[in-house]
């Protein structure tokens, strides 16, 4: 499921250009004033450094945002008065009391910039046949993918650039047949249900057929590519259309809990593309 957040800003509102985390503590500040324990068990209990079934998108505004200079020197981004974004889960209980938090926090407070919400709806989940085409939601998606060299963390692009390791293809196959591992820890209803609308058995994960293509931008941009800072941590993503061939479970996965890692950080959240 994914719900859609229409705010209302100032049209003055400016927040800095790496304002994910800032972004990310607001809707957990948001989640534990209305259910402090299941908000405790995602950033500090069990599910600390585990994958979180959920997703979030980054500020749409209209006007677009506009690049400023903050006082401090570095660059901003100024909000027009329209700002909207979505939320997803696959997890129901976590999605309803974020919504409801939502609803009776009335605002997101990030920096002390406030964003007055001023609608919350459900997202029609679409029909979902075994090839979908997927692109990061609104103006500032990005899909981020992970990997381990030499003790670093470093980030696979669609082109493969990065050889002797998986390819980009295979580290958003591999993550979703993860996130399905984890569904089936959180909520094991939830996922034989979905795993038996294809006949498929409970112990089939690691054999699901999964194929992940990047369809290009335009006729001279195959990807676009983003850095930003999260917690000090610098995080490239990129920005492409998904073409995914897989079962009906997959496909839930990745429209409401995210393609790619980091999804609880802000990357990944994915809308319709193109079929």
């Amino acid at each position: 499921m994914q719900i859609e957040l229409q705010f209302s800003s100032s049209g003055e509102n400016v927040l800095s250009f790496d304002y994910q985390y800032e972004l990310a503590s607001a809707l957990y500040r948001t989640l534990t004033a209305r259910a402090p324990a299941l908000a405790k068990e995602l950033h500090d209990g069990a599910q600390r450094s585990r994958i979180k079934l959920f997703v979030f998108s980054l500020f749409n505004s209209e006007p677009k945002p506009e690049v400023v200079k903050l006082p401090d020197g570095r660059c901003g981004l100024k909000f027009g008065k329209r700002v909207w974004m979505r939320f997803g889960s696959i997890w129901p209980e976590l999605l309803y009391q974020m919504a409801d938090a939502l609803q009776q926090a009335g605002e997101l407070n990030i920096c002390g910039q406030k964003f007055h919400l001023e609608s919350l709806e459900m997202v029609k989940t679409p029909e979902f046949r075994p090839e979908m085409v997927y692109r990061p939601f609104g103006q500032a998606g990005f899909i981020v993918c992970p990997y381990k060299k030499a003790g670093k963390t470093l980030y696979q692009m669609p082109d493969d650039s990065e050889p002797g390791i998986p390819s980009c293809r295979e580290l958003i196959a591999g993550n979703l047949r993860h996130k399905l591992l984890r569904l089936r820890e959180i909520r094991p209803d939830i996922f034989e249900n979905i795993m038996s609308i294809g006949n498929l058995s409970a112990d089939a994960v690691s054999e699901l057929p999964i194929r992940v293509e990047f369809l290009p931008l335009s006729e001279t941009c195959a990807y676009r590519t983003r850095l930003v800072q999260f917690k000090g941590v610098n995080i490239r993503g990129f920005r492409a259309p998904v073409r995914i061939t897989a079962p009906e479970a997959v496909h839930r996965i990745v429209w409401e809990s995210g393609a790619g890692a980091l999804n609880s950080g802000g990357w990944g959240m994915m809308e319709l593309g193109r079929q």
